[in-house]
């Protein structure tokens, strides 16, 4: 039988032993010895799943043999299988009459409790990175299946390796091995479940645990999507090399497809792979059941990336052709030279699993680690493509070489590698230019001083990595763009290259999907969209993804913000220097509690600009206007800071409705210390026309231009409409302020221009107009504030009406 992996053969159990003397000398293994209580000896690493692998376990249950034969099938072409059973010599028998092979199977009775190994097993890592194999684990999520989680001991002893358990405090580690997804270089990858299993520690505490036993020096937390009752990362995610993830993708708004879609735009832009370049996402379509439903209505979670590499091989689950064929071609060409078997799972998926979660490698004793990232597609046909690896073996390196050729032609061409960088292990060397649109092939290989020798990719010549010179460029314009809910844009193609055709998609857009050169698309809802355009030349396709490539504004209906909760969250800052100054909460007292503040006094802000802006809905307003409560002191006459204050339409045009400096500014006199505004009197209202913006939506943006003078404070922003609705005898208005708004508990309520004196009576209305709250409040001068309680209160939207004597007015009220 031939083995797919050198290791295959160095660990045999009991290699000279026949089956029927092998089940005897299993079955009477001694007892488990006991886990060391300490974390092993630093530094660790936490073996991939695509380096090499000597042993793959599965745990049998006879409900799923058909399945369980099938990876066995394929897996001990690979490397040896270890099999739990409960009946050894029935399990044999089935697989013989099934016509697998038993040579490379090894086969133990330990008591276990279910099939779920992946959740269970044990943890390869490594000292020093290549130098001692060792077993880790941690306390499985299912307390109440005990037997399988003293497999992992069991599987240490059977192979002579130290085992390590995060299982005793302070380093007692609650989580399972599907939502444990991992680079072999220090990242793993679970979803938020892993915080919620282990409510006595901190997030920092169970980062210093996987730390301690797994080697992890990033623990990258996605939240759990709402569909997968396991939340286990690898039922929709799956890592196939050090740079490049496998996703899946519902169709647009169906079921965990808007979570999944947000959990990648975090991961393009804010986790970086370990080498420091944007992640390379492919998406894997995620089908319905046989019904044609997805799990949001019931169906169940079929999924293509619970795939597991065994050495050469990738065994991937299926469901129905109609969809498979596309699952598999995917892997296929992400993975060339791989054997990509799919193999049958309709009969555990309802049980929310399949491939990988019943499966668990163990890593060679012997390792040669080769960690690289793939070269993506060159611009350049003049400069040559750099190349590098990190390559180790606990014996050292004798020598590393890099092997190319162009894409259709037999021979690779063999330079070798240098060691650049002694300490970090990397080895370094290049292919030469290429003509444009030429598609190059290459692998990697190394052998260490003792004589072994590996290759990257593991199949490698048959398998390579790819990429292509002066490659297909897509490009569109604008890069990005704002707008406001139900208005249009049009892209314009700007693709270098030939191409054949071209395919836009459109999440959030209507349409979804174009093919034309210069597509119109709309946009109905507030939120952040992405943008793919695909470019075609035969079979070959390049695509450039925008994750936030369009903007819709929220509008938020007008209302009073006096910050005294913080920051609302829709409320931008933006820094464009990313310096100290910036616009801040400011815990102020007196007049009001709270506003915004800018430190031109101890920040050098000179010849720049800070910004604070909001989106505001003028639907239904005669007579818009800004009011805006503002604070300033010069530090002397020698330093002018301004204020501006900008629109923006929904067209994206900018005008500016206010603008002061210095000492037109000022509410206070110079001091040359840090101003704060000591009472009211240091406060002045400033109100601004907006007519011309009645009726459409706008963003009001608050400019702080900068001159190194001192603390500029913004309070009590509000849209009011200029038109009265009632006027009180003595010809003035009788009007009211409501902050903070949204309101959580308790808002405020300041009355200006009422009668006097006056008992004020309100009464808050929910939105289908039945009372929520009511009272009065007794008004005995011409300005008032009131609190206004709304404890108990369910979230939405309220009208709050006031009326004293024959004068009323009505404010909305969004309450949190």
């Amino acid at each position: 039988m031939k083995c797919g992996a050198c290791a295959c053969t160095q660990n045999s159990l009991f290699p000279m032993l026949p089956m029927r003397f092998l089940l005897l000398v299993l079955l009477a293994v001694s007892p488990l010895s006991t886990a060391l209580p300490q974390a092993p000896p630093p530094p660790v690493r936490l073996m991939a799943e695509w380096e090499e692998a000597q042993a793959l376990l599965v745990s049998w249950r006879n409900e799923h043999s058909a399945l369980l034969r099938e990876i066995v099938r394929y897996g001990q072409e690979e490397c040896r299988v270890m099999i739990f059973a409960d009946n050894p010599a029935n399990v044999a028998s089935f697989l013989e009459a099934g016509g697998v092979p038993l040579e490379q199977v090894d086969l133990l009775s330990p008591p276990y409790n279910s099939i779920w190994i992946r959740d269970y097993g044990p943890w390869t890592i490594y000292h020093n990175d290549v130098d001692s194999l060792m077993i880790a684990d941690y306390i499985y999520n299912r307390p109440w299946r005990p037997q399988d989680d003293d497999i992992p001991a069991f599987v240490a002893q059977q192979l002579g390796l130290p085992f390590y358990e995060a299982a005793e405090a302070p380093n007692d580690w609650v989580h399972s091995g599907g939502n444990n997804l991992r680079d072999g270089m220090g990242t793993i990858f679970s979803s938020d479940l892993v915080l919620g299993e282990n409510p006595g520690k901190s997030e920092a505490e169970i980062d210093a645990i996987a730390h301690l036993f797994f080697g992890a020096d990033r623990y990258v937390k996605l939240p759990a999507l709402p569909f997968d009752v396991i939340h286990h990362l690898d039922m929709h995610m799956r890592l196939i090399d050090e740079e490049t993830i496998v996703i899946g993708q519902y169709p647009e708004g169906v079921a965990d497809g808007p979570q999944i879609e947000a959990n990648i735009e975090y991961l393009l832009n804010e986790v970086p792979t370990p080498f420091g370049n944007p992640y390379r996402i492919i998406r894997m379509p995620m089908p319905p059941d046989a019904d044609g439903r997805y799990p949001d209505n019931n169906g169940d979670y079929r999924t293509y990336t619970n795939a597991l590499f065994v050495n050469k091989t990738l065994l991937v689950p299926i469901y129905e052709e109609q969809y498979d064929t596309t699952a598999l071609r995917i892997y296929e060409e992400a993975l060339p030279g791989y054997r990509v078997v799919g193999i049958d799972c309709n009969g555990i998926i309802p049980s929310l699993g399949a491939i990988h979660c019943i499966t668990k490698l163990v890593g060679a004793n012997d390792p040669l680690w080769i960690a690289h990232a793939r070269l993506r597609d060159q611009e350049s046909s003049t400069a040559p493509y750099p190349i590098s690896a990190i390559i180790k073996h606990k014996s050292g390196i004798a020598g590393a070489a890099l092997h190319y050729r162009e894409a259709g032609t037999e021979n690779y061409t063999a330079v070798p590698l240098l060691l650049e960088d002694t300490l970090q292990s990397v080895w370094a060397g290049a292919i030469p230019p290429f003509p444009e649109n030429t598609v190059l092939e290459y692998y990697l290989s190394a052998e260490a001083q003792n004589g072994k020798t590996q290759v990257r990719p593991m199949p490698a010549p048959e398998g390579y990595f790819r990429f292509r010179v002066n490659a297909l460029q897509p490009a569109f314009s604008p890069g990005s763009a704002i707008l406001c809910p139900g208005q249009s844009i049009t892209f314009d193609n700007l693709t270098a290259g030939s191409y054949d055709s071209l395919r836009w998609e459109f999440p959030g857009g209507q349409p979804a999907q174009s093919t034309a050169e210069s597509p119109t698309i709309f946009y109905n809802s507030s939120g952040t969209f992405p943008v793919r355009l695909i470019a075609y030349k035969g079979a070959v396709a390049d695509t450039l993804d925008r994750s936030a490539a369009v903007e819709v504004r929220d509008l938020q209906l007008p209302y009073t913000e006096g910050f005294s909760s913080g920051l609302p969250a829709t409320w931008e800052v933006d820094n464009p220097n990313a310096d100290a100054a910036v616009w801040e909460v400011a815990p102020l007292q007196g007049c009001d509690p709270g506003a915004m503040r800018l430190n031109n006094f101890l920040v050098d802000t000179r010849g720049t600009s800070d910004f604070l802006r909001a989106s505001f809905d003028l639907a239904g307003m005669n007579s818009p206007a800004l009011k805006f409560d503002l604070a300033y002191a010069q530090k002397t006459s020698a330093f002018e800071d301004g204020l501006r204050v900008n629109v923006v339409d929904c067209e994206g045009n900018r005008v500016t409705v206010f603008e002061q400096f210095g000492a037109a500014l000022a509410t206070a006199e110079p001091q040359i210390s840090p101003f704060a505004p000591a009472d009211c009197s240091e406060w002045r209202t400033e109100q601004v026309d907006l007519s011309s913006f009645a009726g459409q939506g706008l963003a009001v943006e608050f400019e702080n231009v900068g001159g190194y003078g001192n603390n500029l404070y913004l309070d009590l922003i509000q849209i009011v409409d200029q038109s009265p609705s009632r006027t009180a005898e003595h010809g003035q208005q009788f009007s009211a302020r409501l902050f903070p708004n949204p309101a959580r508990g308790q808002a405020q309520v300041r009355l200006e221009n009422g009668p006097v004196p006056a008992r004020l009576e309100w009464v808050l209305l929910n939105k289908l107009g039945q009372q929520a709250k009511r009272g009065e409040w007794l008004m005995d001068g011409p300005f008032a504030q009131f609190a206004l309680p709304l404890q108990g209160l369910p979230a939405g939207m309220y009208t709050l009406q006031l009326r004293a004597g024959a004068e009323a007015t009505a404010l909305k009220l969004s309450v949190r």
